[in-house]
């Protein structure tokens, strides 16, 4: 696994403006570098400009269908990182079907976001560490 060692460029696409905002402001304070897109459309233009190390991506953005884009960046062999978020029931297998890298379900719990995030940019034990950490701060919800 190829371990991000700049910081990490991070775009989310949901057409929910809160969760777009929430979702923004918590990363930011991460540490991460943030973008939004409410459409498929704009996504795919911040990803050519903005190159994402990672892509938190609804499956229904504005009614267009999110699974087609990872399916295409995957298909057209990018290293960008997908995390899937959707209120529907889906498996990790079925994620992984269409490009996902990882299926984070709504309604979403931001640290666990977090979480998942991390592992994927810096490998799982890196992760674990981290949340095992803010776990005992105190800084996860139990």
């Amino acid at each position: 696994m190829k371990q991000v060692t700049e910081t990490p460029r991070i775009l989310v696409v949901d057409d929910d403006m809160d969760l777009l905002m929430l979702l923004e402001r918590r990363l930011l304070k991460e540490g991460f570098e943030v973008e939004s897109a409410a459409s498929l459309r704009e996504a795919e233009e911040y990803i050519q400009l903005f190159k994402p190390h990672l892509l938190v991506l609804d499956v229904n953005v504005a009614g267009e269908d999110g699974r087609k884009l990872s399916a295409k960046l995957k298909i057209e062999g990018a290293s960008t990182k997908i995390v899937v978020i959707s209120g529907y029931d889906y498996s990790a297998a079925r994620a992984a079907l269409f490009g996902a890298d990882e299926l984070v379900p709504k309604p979403i719990n931001t640290d666990y976001l977090i979480f998942v995030i991390n592992k994927h940019l810096y490998g799982e034990q890196a992760a674990g560490i981290a949340y095992r950490w803010a776990i005992t701060e105190g800084k996860t919800p139990n």
